[in-house]
């Protein structure tokens, strides 16, 4: 694992604020990413402080690394096996690694290990409950195999919730995820709309609340906290940022984008400006860097199939299956999206009526009525094709979901045309001249490759521009969000 921001980050915080949760911190990441003359420097400090440190396990760990005694860490380059048996020997001889035991179950998470990774999770936070990294790490770990209480408990017990945004901003994010109150008080949150300026510290809080602020339809404080956290990103915040431009209509600057690791945002800025090639490359380099989550996967699946890549596709929400362990229906219902484009139907329909009986087929009914359309077209079908993939585009009108009707929309005209539909020319018209109307850019990409060039042109430009006429813009140079007159 590369430490080399959350290194940097967590120097700077020291600098400023040397407090025995940051220096522990620091002595953590410093020591297993080969950094001797950090780690002592944070070790140093720490038992400087002993006399009133009740957690004898973190001054005996800070006594090793400065007497050069702490373990080397294992090579980034090893990854899988070949890292478990390097990391293994090493905890062999020195288990007191708070963050080598994270590496470890985050490997053992990415191999579909969720219950061997879990002693490594508990283990960690028990050794370092004041570590950030740790903390946040092992919340994390039980998001990802759907114990939302336990990810919660884990950040509200953390010794130092009331006073670390990073914390506050990850349990923030939790419990509006179980729909529970947050920690954060309303002072807390007054603190963030009145303050003329909020440093990088508190940016991920402040895009949490932003975030939380327009889901509960306060547009007007939304809007004030993501300018506010925008003037020092980290990738979360501006993920969060990215993810609210629709609703919000912002456009974030170019130079914004260069945060490290924004993979997420920056897939998302490509896919809204049409660019699904960049978009593609981005959600890689966010699989890459989230091996263990399944949404950059679900992410490339969509844009695979955009541009018809239905093999990739396919790959990308299998993986996504393997990593969730769930019978997450949306990912089952693109599973069979992408076999049925592959022509791999021979037991499609009996996955779909058992899928139409799943718990939450109700809330997917747009999407089942779309793959039986597709379905219905690949096994030459044509009039029950029509007949579904209209009653998903009904559907998806009747419930004012207007992204999904269009991709239905843009999907019924590729299906007719691939195979040969009599009305193929007169849906695909209907289709060029109605998704504009409705936001969703992949159903504009797909109608798009379908028209002919000049209709290409206008689709694409049009789609491009409405992005740039948004009501809020980013300014980088003087770090505000400006309205647009």
């Amino acid at each position: 694992m590369d430490y080399r921001d959350e290194l940097t980050e967590s120097d700077k915080e020291f600098t400023t604020s040397p407090t025995v949760p940051i220096a522990s911190e620091l002595m953590f990441l410093a020591n297993e990413a080969g950094d001797p003359a950090m780690a002592q420097k944070a070790a140093s400090f720490i038992i400087g402080k002993k006399s009133s440190i009740s957690a004898n396990h973190l001054t005996q760990f800070a006594q090793n690394v400065l007497d050069g005694d702490s373990r080397a860490g294992v090579k980034e380059k090893q990854t899988g096996k070949e890292f478990l048996k390097s990391a293994r020997k090493l905890l062999a001889l020195e288990y007191r690694n708070p963050v080598l035991l994270i590496d470890v179950a985050r490997e053992l998470t990415i191999m579909g290990h969720h219950h061997s990774a879990l002693r490594y999770i508990k283990t960690a936070i028990a050794l370092a409950p004041q570590s950030r990294f740790v903390v946040r790490s092992g919340a994390r770990y039980f998001l990802h195999v759907g114990e939302y209480d336990q990810a919660h408990d884990i950040l509200r017990r953390a010794p130092n919730i009331k006073s670390d945004p990073w914390l506050q901003a990850s349990e923030l994010a939790v419990a509006t995820l179980r729909n529970r109150p947050s920690l954060l008080s309303k002072h807390g949150l007054r603190s963030l709309l009145d303050a003329q300026h909020i440093g990088p510290e508190r940016a991920e809080l402040a895009s949490a609340v932003a975030t939380l602020e327009l889901k509960n339809g306060s547009n007007k404080n939304a809007k004030l906290l993501f300018k506010k956290a925008l003037a020092n990103p980290n990738d979360n915040s501006l993920a969060q940022a990215e993810w609210a431009a629709e609703k919000l209509k912002l456009v974030v600057d170019e130079r914004v984008l260069r945060t490290p690791l924004s993979f997420e945002a920056n897939s998302n800025n490509a896919y809204r400006k049409m660019e699904i090639r960049t978009a593609i490359l981005h959600a890689q380099n966010w699989a890459l860097d989230e091996p263990f989550a399944s949404r950059p996967f679900d992410s490339l699946s969509y844009l695979y199939c955009l541009e018809d890549e239905f093999e990739n596709a396919l790959r990308s929400t299998e993986k996504a299956i393997r990593i969730e362990e769930s019978e997450k229906l949306v990912l089952r219902l693109n599973q069979l999206f992408a076999k049925i484009q592959l022509g791999q139907i021979d037991d499609a329909y009996p996955t779909l009526l058992k899928l139409t009986l799943h718990n939450d087929a109700k809330s997917h009914a747009v999407h089942l009525l779309a793959d039986y359309g597709a379905l219905a077209f690949a096994t030459g079908d044509i009039y029950q094709g029509r007949l579904f993939y209209e009653k998903a585009i009904e559907m998806a009108r009747k419930r004012n979901d207007a992204h999904s009707e269009g991709q239905a929309l843009a999907y019924f005209a590729r299906a007719a045309i691939a195979h040969g539909d009599p009305k193929a020319t007169e849906i695909l018209e209907r289709a060029n001249k109605q998704v504009l109307k409705l936001p969703s850019q992949g159903a504009i990409y797909v109608v798009s490759r379908l028209v002919n060039e000049e209709k290409r042109k206008t689709l694409i430009a049009a789609a491009t521009a409405r992005v740039q006429k948004r009501e809020w813009s980013w300014d980088a140079a003087s770090n505000t969000l400006r309205i647009l007159e």
